[in-house]
């Protein structure tokens, strides 16, 4: 039976990961510790001697930029987190696998079969390509996300992926959509920046909220401005530059 811990930031998605784990992994891997920070975790790694490492994303990638080499194999790591888009930074590391939150019985299935592969081999070459498969895999238990958009006769549905930008006109917000259609909406920027920032949104300046997967390229400059995938060029605040440029690094 191999032995797993889990680092996480949500007590509830430490607890559901658990429940699922158990009942679908039950004879293959024992949990035998969960932790709310690699802080927390690191003093206990030598004493478990963990097989396998279910870890939040975010948490994932501030190990591995505090600490060059990480302290656990990759080859040992789920890597886990609410955005599909980090689903290429588990790429990036091959890790065995990448868990969409909130967690589904599918996934957890999958991840019971690669644990029951890993015991019956040891090829890094053989994870990595189920890893790949498996970013493609996503499309096929996720939904688009959406919003509620309230609108003169009732409201509309907007798949997030297919927001641009919203711009801020006051206590109004115009929402620019990847086919060329915009809505003014009675909303301001903030409720807006509220609804999206986990969705890849960042707010560049005050009166600009762009979906960071859009932006084609970043000019230098005092805050410097950002060209989208229309042609759209956006400046970013001075004041806002440095948390931007750190959220590019991150994707």
């Amino acid at each position: 039976m191999l032995k797993a811990i889990i680092i996480d930031r949500e007590e509830s998605a430490i607890t559901q990961l658990c429940g699922m784990l158990t009942r679908y992994c039950g004879n293959s891997l024992n949990i035998g510790a969960h932790y709310r920070s690699f802080e927390e975790a690191m003093p206990q790694l030598k004493k478990h001697r963990p097989q396998l490492i279910f870890i939040d994303a975010q948490l994932h990638i501030q190990i591995t930029q505090e600490q060059n080499p990480p302290p656990f194999p990759n080859e040992h790591l789920v890597i886990c987190s609410s955005s599909t888009q980090l689903a290429y930074h588990a790429f990036q590391h091959n890790a065995l696998d990448f868990l969409l939150k909130p967690y589904n019985i599918s996934c957890i299935q999958r991840v019971a079969q690669k644990i029951k592969q890993q015991k019956e081999s040891t090829s890094i070459s053989k994870k990595f390509d189920h890893l790949l498969g498996n970013v493609e895999q996503l499309k096929q238990y996720t939904t688009p996300k959406k919003i509620i958009v309230p609108t003169v006769n009732g409201f509309e549905l907007l798949p997030v992926i297919d927001i641009l930008r919203c711009q801020s006109e006051i206590n109004y917000t115009t929402i620019f959509l990847r086919d060329k259609q915009k809505l003014v909406v009675a909303k301001t920027l903030k409720e807006f920046e509220d609804m999206l920032g986990d969705y890849n949104f960042f707010r560049v300046h005050n009166s600009h909220l762009v979906n960071l997967s859009y932006i084609r390229s970043y000019q230098k400059g005092k805050g410097g401005s950002v060209v989208l995938t229309d042609g759209t060029e956006i400046e970013v605040s001075t004041r806002r530059k440095d948390e931007f440029l750190e959220k590019m690094s991150l994707m």
